[in-house]
């Protein structure tokens, strides 16, 4: 029994790896989220200007906000990710987790309650041993390796406005209204994880069955 625990740990590390690796494992959280305008950075003292914005230029970005300045995040969201080895959704509440992920045919669903992880494959429950903190998200790192990088363009991502910045090995668009991330393009595997739910999702409890230890 053991060795097939294992083995289901050890795929389920694989693909959250591929998936949140990068990029992604370093997503800035609980920055403040002003609504503050854009900074005026029009050099031209001249009084009497009248003249319009030129509209052909509407997809530059305002290039004096960092990343780190336009980020806003939540304790609380929703990640729908579409990799090489599957497709998942992963639902933050505060410091707990919870992924339903298709994998190779497999489905899975993991739980993570504060320290506690626990895995239900074919209607069975086991608690890991060794669950390591190298899974929990660790969104200060994109903001630290990061944060002085400047929008590319503005573009629109499922009807929303974006600001897209390439970071590590992607694309990351941040929304241009409200700075929460609305996608992740990895340029590496082409996978793709989408964030929505900000602020919206429910608490978490682990799993109403029995778990068996392992």
């Amino acid at each position: 029994m053991k060795t097939t625990s294992d083995a289901f740990s050890a795929r389920r590390r694989r693909v959250l790896h591929v998936a949140l690796v990068g990029a992604l494992t370093g997503i800035a959280g609980c920055l403040d989220s002003d609504d503050e305008p854009l900074p005026d950075t029009d050099d031209d003292d001249t009084a009497g200007d009248d003249t319009e914005p030129d509209d052909d230029h509407d997809d530059e970005p305002d290039e004096t906000r960092t990343l780190a300045e336009i980020l806003a995040w939540e304790s609380s969201y929703v990640m729908e990710l579409a990799v090489p080895l599957g497709s998942g959704t992963v639902r933050f509440y505060e410091d707990d987790s919870y992924t339903a992920w298709s994998v190779n045919g497999m489905e899975m669903e993991v739980y993570r309650i504060g320290t506690e992880e626990y895995i239900v494959v074919d209607g069975e429950c086991f608690i890991p041993t060794g669950s390591s903190d190298e899974e929990i998200f660790e969104p200060e790192r994109l903001v630290e390796e990061f944060g002085d990088v400047t929008p590319d363009e503005v573009v629109t991502i499922d009807g929303q406005e974006a600001y897209r910045f390439t970071v590590d090995d992607g694309s990351l668009y941040l929304s241009t209204d409200t700075g929460y991330p609305i996608q992740f393009e990895s340029d590496d595997d082409g996978g793709i994880i989408q964030f929505h739910s900000w602020g919206e999702t429910e608490p978490i409890s682990p799993p109403d069955m029995e778990c068996i230890e392992q």
